[in-house]
């Protein structure tokens, strides 16, 4: 990977987005492969680049990055308003379904309420978490985060570890791991700078 052009105006963003109430919505594959095209269809859409992510249970990490020069009006806030919205609204259609709250939504704990627009499930917490990586020794610390940080089974390091949803990083469909260990696309493009 080049190296990123770092300074006071460009720094890339390690990104934290929890679910509403810690609810594990993201046992449910589906809604993974929903969160995964939305950011997708915002990447493409507002020019930034992904450079990292890894979906948990109850939580999302991104690293993204734009060339501040040739996107000026592009803010962190902007992205993570627009990922949240149209992911928050598929999902919750998703979960929803034709008949109400899914079994497996009632099982998570996830509440439906009713809107002017209909019935809508709370998907995420109102706020984000924004780290600005300022350096490449910084973003190889929090690639290594997000990607040592999957809930493996038999390794206690960590507390999400402990989740044992699978043996080894390259097991978790849901990151960018096989990317950066395989040089592999996933189920979403890691973008590369250059």
């Amino acid at each position: 990977m080049k190296l990123l052009r770092f300074n006071e105006a460009s720094y890339a963003h390690f990104v934290t987005i929890k679910t509403f109430e810690n609810k594990p919505i993201f046992e449910d594959e589906k809604c993974c492969e929903i969160l995964l095209k939305d950011v997708d269809f915002y990447r493409q859409k507002l020019g930034f680049r992904l450079l990292g992510y890894v979906i948990m249970l109850d939580h999302l990490h991104l690293i993204v990055w734009w060339e501040v020069e040739e996107l000026p009006e592009l803010t962190i806030s902007k992205i993570m308003h627009d990922i949240k919205g149209l992911s928050a609204q598929n999902i919750s259609r998703y979960l929803l379904g034709s008949r109400g709250v899914s079994a497996s939504t009632a099982r998570r704990g996830a509440k439906a309420s009713s809107t002017r627009w209909g019935r809508v499930i709370r998907i995420w917490q109102k706020s984000f978490y924004d780290f600005n990586i300022y350096s490449e020794e910084k973003l190889r610390e929090k690639l290594n985060y997000i990607h040592w940080n999957l809930p493996l089974r038999g390794i206690t390091r960590r507390v999400t570890v402990r989740a044992g949803l699978c043996k080894r990083p390259e097991d978790w469909p849901w990151s960018s791991y096989k990317f950066y260990e395989y040089c592999k696309q996933g189920k979403i493009i890691i973008d590369t700078i250059g």
